[in-house]
C-alpha cells in the first residue's frame, strides 16, 4: 500500500507538470483508442511491412492524454496477470484464451464481443500481432515470454509511463519544424519527416546500457564519405594493444596505422618503432587510425552534427545486428541500416548532387568531406510511448531506466569504448 501511494503521488506530480507546460500547445481531437486495427528478411504481412512512425506531436499529445485517462481508470481495478508460464499459440483451445480476448479488447487490439470463445482463431492471432507491433515485438501472433511480459504490465505503470512521455512530447513538439530527422533511442529507429509526412525510415543501432546514446538537438551539417576511424585512446589502451600482443599481424590485417597526433596531416609512426610490451605497461603516446575500406568500423559514410558528446551517425559493415529486435550494441553513436538513403534525402535540395555524384564519391575510396547545403535538424530523443501514424498507442521498453526518476541509475563507463570483438577480427563492434 505504501509503495502504491508513493507511485500515485509521483504520477500526480508528473501530471501537474505536464498540464502546466501543455497549456499553450495546440492539440487535435484524439483518435478513439478502440479503433485500431539491402537485408533479406522473412516476408511479413502487408499491414506490417512499413514501420509505423510517430504521428504529429499535437496528435500524439491528444492521444496520450486520452489513453492516460483510460489507464488511470483501469489502475483502480487492475486487470489480473497471466501466469508466468503461459504460452498461447494459434489453433489452441485454452481457458486463458478467453482472458486474452478480454485483455486485447481493453487495449484496443481486438474488435467484437465473442468473449466466451476459448479457441485461438485467426482474428485473435491478428489482434496479437497488432499488440506485438505496438510494443515493438516481433509480430508472430504467439503469446510467448516477451508478449506475456507486456500484457502483464500493470495499468498504473502504464499510466506513469504515459504521463512522463506527455512531458517529453510537449517539449519536443515545441522544437520541431517542417523538416527534421528523428532518432528514437528506445525504438531503435530513425525517421525523416517533411511537412508532416514520413519520407524515410530505417532501423538504428544505439548505445548499450553502459554506454548510453544521449538525447541531442542539433543539425546535420557534414557528410563524410569513406571515413577513416580515429580510435579513441581508451579503446587503444584496453582493446587494440592487447590484440596486437596476441596477434602481431593485427594492425596490418585491420588496416590500422599509427600517427603522431589526431591531426589530418600528422606524421605516421613506423610500427617497428613501437615496443608493445612497454606501451602496454606505461601508456600509448600515439594514435591509431583505421583506413577507409571494407573493414572500416564506420562503413562507407558518416553523418556529423555538433554536440558535446562527440556522437555521430554512420554506416556499418556488419549488417546482421539489424535483424535483432533489441539493438543496444554501440558505444553511444548511432549505426544506420540505410545510410545511403539518408544521404540522398539530406542532399536532395542540392542540384549539384545526384546519384552519379554519390557513386563517384563512393568509388574513389578516399575520404571526402561534403557540406550539407541545407543543414537538417536532428533530434535524438528518448520516447517510450506515442501515437503512431495509424492512430495506435505504442509502448517501448525503458531500456535506459529513464522513465522512473526513483530507479537506480545504470552505471556507465566514463569514456567510450567498444564492445568485444565479434570473433572474426572485425572491428565493427568497436565503433565509437
Amino acid at each position: 500500500m505504501r509503495r502504491l501511494l508513493q507511485s500515485t503521488c509521483l504520477l500526480f506530480a508528473i501530471l501537474l507538470f505536464a498540464g502546466r507546460i501543455m497549456a499553450d500547445v495546440a492539440t487535435t481531437p484524439a483518435s478513439d483508442p478502440k479503433e485500431t486495427n539491402d537485408i533479406k528478411e522473412t516476408p511479413t504481412p502487408a499491414y506490417l511491412q512499413s514501420e509505423p512512425a510517430p504521428a504529429a506531436p499535437a496528435t500524439v499529445i491528444a492521444g496520450l492524454r486520452t489513453w492516460l485517462d483510460l489507464y488511470e481508470a483501469e489502475a483502480n481495478h487492475p486487470w489480473p496477470a497471466f501466469p508466468e508460464d503461459t504460452l498461447l499459440k494459434p489453433g489452441m483451445t485454452d481457458p486463458l484464451v478467453v482472458d486474452l480476448r478480454q485483455r486485447l479488447r481493453e487495449t484496443g487490439d481486438l474488435a467484437g464481443w465473442d468473449s466466451t470463445s476459448d479457441q485461438f482463431d485467426a482474428p485473435l492471432k491478428q489482434a496479437v500481432k497488432n499488440f506485438q507491433q505496438r510494443m515493438g515485438l516481433a509480430a508472430d501472433g504467439v503469446v510467448g515470454a516477451g508478449t506475456l511480459r507486456e500484457l502483464n504490465v500493470p495499468p498504473l505503470d502504464r499510466a506513469k509511463q504515459l504521463a512522463v512521455n506527455l512531458v517529453r512530447w510537449t517539449e519536443l513538439g515545441q522544437k520541431l519544424g517542417d523538416r527534421f530527422v528523428l532518432v528514437n533511442v528506445p525504438d531503435f529507429h530513425l525517421f525523416v519527416y517533411d511537412h508532416g509526412q514520413k519520407v524515410l525510415d530505417m532501423k538504428a543501432i544505439v548505445g548499450k546500457r553502459t554506454r548510453q546514446t544521449p538525447e541531442i538537438t542539433s543539425s546535420i551539417t557534414h557528410i563524410i564519405f569513406n571515413p577513416w576511424w580515429s580510435v579513441p585512446q581508451l579503446i587503444a589502451r584496453r582493446d587494440i594493444i592487447p590484440k596486437i600482443l596476441d596477434d602481431p599481424d593485427y594492425l596490418d590485417r585491420m588496416h590500422i596505422r599509427i600517427f603522431e597526433s589526431q591531426e589530418n596531416n600528422a606524421a605516421q609512426i613506423p610500427e617497428n618503432r613501437v615496443n608493445w610490451n612497454q606501451v602496454a605497461d606505461n601508456g600509448f603516446p600515439w594514435y591509431f587510425r583505421q583506413d577507409p575500406g571494407a573493414q572500416n568500423a564506420l562503413g562507407k559514410v558518416k553523418f556529423e552534427f555538433q554536440n558535446s558528446a562527440s556522437i555521430y551517425m554512420h554506416d556499418t559493415p556488419t549488417r546482421d545486428l539489424f535483424k535483432q529486435p533489441v539493438r543496444l550494441f554501440s558505444s553511444g553513436c548511432i549505426r544506420l541500416e540505410k545510410p545511403l538513403a539518408l544521404v540522398e534525402e539530406l542532399m536532395k535540395t542540392d542540384s549539384a548532387f545526384d546519384e552519379e555524384r554519390l557513386q563517384s564519391l563512393l568509388d574513389r575510396q578516399k575520404t571526402v568531406f561534403i557540406h550539407v547545403k541545407t543543414p537538417t535538424p536532428v533530434f535524438i530523443a528518448y520516447l517510450t510511448a506515442w501515437i503512431d501514424d495509424r492512430g495506435r498507442l505504442n509502448f517501448r521498453d525503458d531500456v535506459y531506466g529513464r522513465d522512473d526518476p526513483d530507479a537506480p541509475a545504470i552505471h556507465q563507463d566514463g569514456d567510450p569504448e567498444p564492445e568485444e570483438d565479434d570473433g572474426d577480427g572485425n572491428l565493427d563492434s568497436q565503433q565509437e
